[in-house]
């Protein structure tokens, strides 16, 4: 696929998928970018199950930029940190750092060479506004400076939600919030999550069903929802617990 031939792919990609405020020169330019440096590096290590750029503008880009509209605007002290947890190829970290250069975001994974990809991939694409964390989310959200330090969490594709919460919740501050992309199992996972729910002082503000329309001609189209939480108060420190526990007797 030719660079202009991407242009119009993710311009038709944003525009039907109501997204159409994204399909700026500037922005495009960016996108191109990530896919190809994605693809690329994708040949060496698996960053991805995607090999084609169409792919990737509909499921990875645009998948991430249904969320972003749940970005705040503004901060009560004009921070605007937000941490990726289980970031993996940096989505949604790269995505939204391109389209929301206000905000500080940090790029989570436990994997050194995801980390090292997502470093790459941010100076390749000029943006200064990603920063690295190398590390397990249970552990670093039990320690300073990481513990109730973030404005916002968001995560995708990582965990069922009550343990994806423990994992997450305890790195916002009081008053933040965490968003959780998730797929069409969402409505489950949301109804067996209510404990961890009260138990890490959070509410539920949005559950946005939205479809990710990928091809029209083919009636290619899947389920998201975008869950926004909002913590309410600060975390209890006996979360996040040690990862056998949360993985075996979720909250």
């Amino acid at each position: 696929m030719t660079q202009q031939e991407f242009y119009h792919a993710c311009t038709q990609a944003l525009e039907k998928n109501g997204l159409a405020v994204y399909a700026t020169a500037e922005y495009l330019e960016k996108f191109h970018a990530l896919t190809e440096y994605m693809l690329e590096a994708n040949k060496k290590m698996n960053i991805t199950a995607l090999r084609d750029e169409q792919s990737a503008i509909s499921r990875h880009i645009v998948d991430c930029l249904l969320a972003a509209k749940h970005l705040p605007h503004s901060f009560p002290q004009g921070g605007g940190k937000l941490l990726d947890v289980g970031s993996g190829g940096g989505m949604p970290a790269l995505p939204f750092a391109i389209v929301r250069p206000d905000l500080t975001i940090t790029a989570l994974d436990a994997t050194a060479k995801k980390t090292a990809y997502i470093a790459s991939a941010a100076e390749h694409l000029g943006l200064t506004n990603v920063n690295i964390l190398t590390g397990r989310a249970e552990e670093l959200g039990a320690k300073a400076p990481y513990r109730e330090s973030f404005d916002m969490v968001c995560a995708r594709a990582v965990a069922e939600l009550r343990i994806l919460m423990e994992w997450c919740i305890p790195f916002i501050k009081s008053g933040g919030y965490f968003l959780s992309l998730k797929g069409k199992n969402a409505e489950i996972e949301l109804k067996n999550a209510q404990n961890a729910i009260k138990k890490l002082s959070c509410r539920l503000e949005l559950d946005e069903l939205c479809t990710l329309l990928e091809d029209e001609a083919e009636d290619l189209s899947s389920e998201r929802h975008n869950l926004l939480f909002k913590k309410t108060k600060p975390t209890d420190k006996v979360y996040p617990r040690r990862n056998a526990q949360i993985t075996k007797n979720p909250l």
